[in-house]
């Protein structure tokens, strides 16, 4: 068997046997399930977007041989997908000739890698909630399945008992659960995504193996049209039932590229101040312990793209 071959296909079933290690029922095994995607990840970034593709394959079949067909194609939409699309993309590359005559090569930069991230993840919800349709009560009757909303309602309304607040009505917080759950998942999805092709390219850096130049995120640009998704699942997002469901899943997948391009102008911005370190470690402890001013680097990012504040800050800074 070639050597390009024999990676690929160990890569695939490495990754199958992590995300089979789930079935066991232990707490610990979800930790190799959630690093499953990171075999193909290593295959892709180290030999092209084909061994992801032949790993992907490899992992599919083998988990349907031992669980099914419908749990293969769980592990393919949400596990393998990523690998294979991220991959190939991220390892186009095209040659730049210089004004002085040199040559450069230009690899595909970051800010399409995330649109594409995003954009796979807002198909992946798109074919759940279709698919959903065929299912008693559909996609809002699926979720409580999958979160076990029941369960943490009722966890939530005793720690607001015991801490001596009123407790809020359960039937709307259930409902509330069930609306946030969705662009939970999908954003949980995607920050694992992104954690395990960056843990991939780094242990690829280390080993001498990367197939491409680590890409600078203070460097990244989106594509104008990312902004399309996101209003679109804003305007979902008001209709009742799925649809509104779905609206609001989109709109969290389509934002986070843009949160990431708010963080790389806060990062480059901040080095007009003093004291950056302090800064940045402000910000970083205000968006873990508040959380909602997430969404102002959300639209910092939105407003970074159309209007390049990071070039403003580098003209001023010379």
């Amino acid at each position: 068997m070639p050597p390009f071959l024999f990676i690929s296909i160990g890569a695939g079933l490495l990754s199958a046997v992590l995300y089979s290690a789930a079935t066991t029922g232990s707490a610990l095994s979800i930790i190799p399930m959630y690093l499953s995607p990171l075999p193909l990840f290593m295959a892709g970034l180290g030999y092209g977007g084909t061994a992801a593709l032949i790993g992907g394959i490899a992992a599919t079949g083998a988990i349907a041989i031992v669980g099914g067909p419908l749990l293969a194609f769980a592990y393919f939409l949400v596990n393998a997908a990523v690998p294979i699309v991220i991959t190939r993309a991220a390892n186009w590359s095209r040659e730049i000739i210089s004004d002085d005559g040199v040559t450069h090569i230009e690899y595909y930069p970051a800010g399409l890698l995330f649109a594409w991230l995003s954009g796979l993840g807002i198909v992946i919800t798109l074919v759940l909630a279709l698919f959903m349709q065929s299912f008693e009560g559909g996609l809002g009757g699926w979720i409580p399945q999958i979160v076990q909303v029941d369960l943490l309602s009722q966890t939530i309304i005793q720690a607001q008992m015991q801490s001596g607040s009123a407790p809020i009505d359960e039937a709307v917080l259930q409902q509330r659960l069930i609306w946030f759950a969705l662009p939970g998942l999908g954003l949980f999805w995607t920050l694992l995504s992104i954690g395990n092709g960056a843990l991939a390219q780094r242990l690829l850096v280390r080993l001498g193996r990367n197939a491409r130049p680590s890409p600078e995120l203070s460097n990244m640009y989106l594509p104008q049209f990312m902004v399309w998704p996101l209003a679109g699942g804003v305007i979902l997002a008001l209709f009742p039932g799925d649809i509104g469901l779905t609206g609001a899943a989109i709109t969290a997948l389509a934002a986070i590229p843009y949160f990431f391009l708010g963080l790389a102008t806060v990062h480059v911005i901040s080095h007009r101040l003093p004291g950056r370190v302090f800064a940045l470690t402000g910000v970083y402890v205000l968006l873990l312990a508040l959380g909602w001013p997430i969404l102002l680097i959300v639209g910092l990012g939105i407003v970074e793209n159309f209007v390049n504040l990071r070039r403003t800050y580098a003209v001023a800074k010379l």
